[in-house]
C-alpha cells in the first residue's frame, strides 16, 4: 500500500474521530451546565435559607435586647437597691437606687470591691454586726447604717441553670421611715399605757397638795419669826412646784384638741426670742437668727408652738452652764411629695454648743421622764415631742459634727407665697 492509498484510508477515520470528541464535549459541557445550574440553584437556595436564619436571629436579638431593656428599666425603677458581685467579691452591676445609697456611681462602682461601698457602714439592730462578704441565702434582714440612712439588706447566690453559683446579689432597702414610724408608734404605745393611771394619779395627788398649800398660806400670816414664814414659804413653792409637774403629765393623760388657727411660724418663734432675750444674756450666750424671708403659715396652736421654741431654748441654755452659742434657722423646703401631691414644709433647726448627746440616748431623748439631768421630770422634749406631733410634724435630734445638739423640726405649710431669700434675722 503506497502512501497515498494510507492517507486516504486515515482521513475519514480521523474525521468520524473529531466528531465522536466533539460530540463527547458537547456532552461534558452539558452535564458541567446541568450541574453548575443544580449548584446554582442549590447556592440560591443556601442563601435564602442564610437570609431567612439571619432575619430569625436578628428578631430573637432585638427580642433580647427589648428583654433586656425591660428588666433593666424595671431594676433601674425599683424602689431598693440591687448589687451583684462575682465569686471574688467585684462589684458587677448595680442599679440607680444603690447608687443613691452608696454614693458611688455605676462607673466608679463596677469592678471596685464591693466592700468598699459599704466601708462607712454601721451595724444596726440586735445582732449588731454585718460583713458583706459573708451574706448569702441566710442573711435576711440584717440592718446597718450607711450615710445617714438605716438600710435592711437581703444577700442570695446567683445562680445558673445547672446549679452553679457565679455570684451574690444584695438588695438594700431603705426603712429609715419605718424605722421612725416603728419608734413612735411605741411612744404611742408608752403614753397610751400610762394615760388613765397618770390621770388617777395626778387627780389623787392634787387634792392633798391643794389642801397643803391652803394651811401653809393660813401659817405665813400667823408666824412671827421669819424663819418659820421661810419655812412655810418653801412648802408652798414645792407645792406649786409639784403641781406644776403634774400638770406637764396631765398632757399625756388628755386627748387634748386644741383649737386650730393659721399662724404664721415667725411671729411665733420671735415672741419666744424677744420672751427669752433677757435670759439668755443673763447666760452669756450668743443668740443668732437666720430666718428665710417668707410668711410660713401652718394651720395650728400659737400657744403649744410657743412652748415647743421655749423649750428647746431652755433646753439648750440648760446644755451651756458656762455659755455658748444658740444658733436658731429656718428655711422653705419644697417638692417633697405625699400622695402624689407636692407640698411645701418649714424647716427650724436649734443648734447649740452644748455638750451634746450620748449616743446611747439619743433614741430616748424624746421619752417621758427620760432625764440626765439631776433635776426635772424628763417631760420637756416629750412634751416637745406630742406638740409636733399633734401638728402633723417630725422632729429629730442629732449631735453636731463641730459639738453641741442640733434640733430639726419641719411643720408642713400652707400655701402661701415666699420669696427664696436666706440669712434674715426673725
Amino acid at each position: 500500500m503506497t502512501n497515498l492509498d494510507r492517507t486516504a484510508k486515515e482521513g475519514p477515520e480521523k474525521s468520524l474521530f473529531l466528531q465522536q470528541s466533539f460530540k463527547d464535549f458537547d456532552v461534558a459541557t452539558a452535564r458541567m451546565q446541568k450541574a453548575f445550574a443544580s449548584l446554582e440553584k442549590k447556592f440560591e437556595n443556601i442563601n435564602k435559607e442564610l437570609k431567612y436564619k439571619n432575619i430569625e436571629l436578628q428578631e430573637a436579638l432585638a427580642e433580647k435586647e427589648k428583654i433586656s431593656s425591660y428588666l433593666q428599666n424595671i431594676l433601674e425603677s425599683l424602689t431598693t437597691g440591687v448589687v451583684v458581685t462575682d465569686m471574688e467579691g467585684k462589684t458587677t452591676m448595680i442599679n440607680r437606687c444603690a447608687e443613691m445609697f452608696t454614693e458611688f456611681s455605676r462607673e466608679d462602682a463596677v469592678g471596685t470591691d464591693a466592700e468598699i461601698l459599704f466601708e462607712n457602714k454601721i451595724p444596726s439592730g440586735s445582732r449588731g454586726c454585718f460583713d458583706f462578704k459573708y451574706l448569702d441565702d441566710g442573711s435576711l434582714g440584717e440592718k446597718i447604717r450607711l450615710k445617714g440612712r438605716t438600710l435592711e439588706t437581703f444577700g442570695s447566690a446567683v445562680k445558673t441553670g445547672s446549679g452553679d453559683e457565679i455570684g451574690k446579689v444584695t438588695v438594700l432597702r431603705d426603712i429609715t421611715r419605718l424605722e421612725k414610724l416603728e419608734a413612735k408608734i411605741k411612744r404611742t404605745e408608752k403614753l397610751a399605757a400610762m394615760g388613765e393611771t397618770a390621770a388617777n394619779l395626778a387627780h389623787e395627788i392634787r387634792n392633798p397638795l391643794g389642801s397643803i398649800e391652803l394651811f401653809a398660806s393660813l401659817l405665813i400670816k400667823d408666824l412671827k419669826e421669819k424663819k418659820n414664814r421661810d419655812r412655810a414659804s418653801h412648802i408652798i413653792n414645792s407645792v406649786r412646784d409639784m403641781d406644776n409637774k403634774i400638770s406637764n403629765l396631765l398632757l399625756f393623760a388628755r386627748d387634748r384638741k386644741p383649737p386650730m388657727k393659721k399662724v404664721n411660724i415667725h411671729n411665733a418663734l420671735k415672741e419666744i426670742i424677744v420672751f427669752s432675750e433677757q435670759i439668755i444674756k443673763k447666760e452669756a450666750i450668743l443668740l443668732t437668727v437666720n430666718c428665710q424671708d417668707a410668711d410660713p403659715i401652718i394651720i395650728g396652736n400659737a400657744e403649744m408652738l410657743k412652748q415647743i421654741f421655749l423649750n428647746l431654748m431652755l433646753n439648750a441654755m440648760q446644755a451651756m452652764p458656762k455659755g455658748g452659742n444658740l444658733y436658731i434657722e429656718t428655711r422653705i423646703l419644697d417638692g417633697l411629695y405625699e400622695g402624689g401631691i407636692s407640698t411645701s414644709s418649714i424647716e427650724i433647726k436649734f443648734m447649740d454648743t452644748g455638750y451634746g448627746i450620748p449616743d446611747e440616748n439619743i433614741k430616748k431623748i424624746f421619752d417621758p421622764f427620760f432625764t440626765t439631768k439631776g433635776k426635772g421630770a424628763g417631760l420637756g422634749l416629750a412634751i416637745v415631742h406630742n406638740i409636733v406631733d399633734i401638728h402633723g410634724g417630725s422632729i429629730d435630734v442629732e449631735n453636731n459634727k463641730g459639738g453641741g445638739t442640733v434640733f430639726n423640726i419641719i411643720f408642713p405649710i400652707i400655701a402661701e407665697s415666699h420669696e427664696n431669700k436666706k440669712d434674715l434675722s426673725c
